[in-house]
């Protein structure tokens, strides 16, 4: 009995302890919060301030601050903050430019074809080829192994697929992603099930489409009209049709009047100057180019054309778009040197500002990594230019390679730079807030 009570008062005396214990240190941690300065809270900056505060900071940052704070989340997602962010951004991509990598996250093929839903986003400094960011974003839709890119356009891509009816705007840097309805070339087509042979061969001009903003953004999809694009609701009858995609009204629209030169099917459109450009195909043995204006919605044909492009074979050519310049490049069949002329935005002067000699490269470390061989003397198509970088280092891609390679024009050297055994577009990138579209 001694012992049981000696135990009861031991446990009491124990509890006694600990309550003083918790006292004690509820006392310290108030006379601590007595002693410690005063700090202002950010939210009690001016408003202006605070803003301008968070235009400096990356996308990344701004998505986590949005959590913090009601009004924060009503600064940051207000369209004015998204517009002047985005000014910055583009500023800051001159000093810091980047490129994105888009690449398939699970491309195993099997038998028949598999609805591809992952797509990866890499984020990689043009400078040091250090990777930036990854986004892995899942696309509910799926794509059937026929994924088309668009450029950037505002940290915006368009990726879709001809051959269902995906079509997604995406911003990588927010995860934000859009379903549109598919264009009216898109449900005809699939009323006829063409065969694999006519998917490669008749209907490649439907593969590219082009993402630009005039006074809103727009999709511009022009293509060569064929046996499964007879639409009895199109206003044009030519030998082309061309679709707009608005994302106010959510819907596609025919263009009444489109160009009366067919294009070429294996070039993506550039665009440039407030305008789109493609190749068209060869007619009297001449290649031309036609401008799409983004603002008016015309068409026309480019005035002044180099002559070394306008005689070419169109595989052996090229375009796309350097420093906000439409750029074209051509490679030699004998010599195999590409040169690469820029368009000035008068339209009415073209200059040369790279020449490319990869034959006389050694580029054997490049080939290890990248298991394509940059330099063999039968591949006509040229290589084509994503990005100049500062020290006046051009980075390439090519159609049947997988990674990047930079190269110096004046020592003659070629570098490996990146690679993926999956990507599908190399483009230059900068982030963006932009989703209210």
């Amino acid at each position: 009995m001694m012992e049981a009570e000696k135990q009861v008062v031991m446990a009491s005396s124990s509890s006694l302890r600990k309550r003083k214990r918790r006292r004690m240190r509820r006392i310290i941690r108030r006379r601590r919060r007595r002693n410690e300065k005063r700090v202002k809270a950010p939210s009690s900056l001016p408003n202006d301030v605070v803003e301008e505060i968070f235009l400096r900071f990356p996308v990344k940052a701004l998505i986590r601050l949005k959590s913090l704070s009601k009004h924060w989340r009503s600064t940051i997602e207000s369209r004015s903050f998204e517009e002047r962010h985005l000014k910055l951004a583009k500023q800051a991509c001159t000093d810091h430019p980047k490129v994105m990598v888009i690449t398939e996250e699970d491309p195993i093929r099997e038998i028949g074809y598999r609805l591809f839903t992952d797509i990866g986003f890499r984020t990689i400094c043009l400078e040091s080829a250090s990777l930036l960011s990854f986004t892995r974003l899942n696309f509910p839709q799926g794509f059937f192994h026929w994924i088309k890119i668009s450029e950037s356009c505002d940290g915006l891509f368009c990726i879709h697929s001809p051959k269902s009816h995906s079509v997604y705007v995406v911003n990588p840097a927010t995860r934000w992603l859009r379903l549109l309805p598919p264009a009216g070339f898109q449900i005809l087509i699939h009323k006829f099930n063409p065969t694999e042979r006519e998917w490669n061969i008749e209907m490649k001009s439907i593969f590219h489409l082009a993402f630009v903003k005039a006074t809103d953004y727009k999709l511009v999809w022009l293509y060569n009209c064929d046996k499964y694009i007879a639409d009895a609701s199109s206003p044009n009858v030519g030998v082309t049709k061309c679709e707009v995609f608005d994302f106010r009204a959510n819907a596609w629209r025919y263009l009444a009047c489109t160009p009366s030169h067919r294009i070429f099917y294996d070039q993506k459109p550039a665009s440039a100057n407030g305008s789109v450009y493609w190749f068209t195909e060869p007619y009297n043995e001449r290649i031309e180019v036609v401008a799409f204006d983004i603002y008016t919605e015309t068409f026309r044909l480019l005035s002044k054309i180099n002559p070394a492009i306008a005689g070419s074979d169109p595989h052996h050519i090229d375009m796309c778009t350097l420093d906000n310049s439409l750029c074209m490049s051509k490679r030699e069949n004998v010599t195999m040197i590409q040169d690469i002329w820029r368009l000035k935005p008068s339209e009415d002067t073209w200059e040369k500002i790279f020449t490319i000699d990869l034959l006389s490269c050694s580029s054997s470390r490049v080939e290890i990594h990248d298991y394509f061989n940059w330099r063999q003397k039968d591949l006509v198509e040229p290589s084509t230019p994503v990005a100049v970088c500062k020290n006046k280092k051009i980075l390439l891609s090519h159609c049947y390679s997988r990674g990047l390679v930079k190269y110096d024009s004046l020592t003659k050297s070629l570098d490996f730079f990146f690679l993926h055994p999956w990507s599908k577009r190399k483009v230059t990138y900068f982030q963006s807030l932009i989703t209210h579209i």
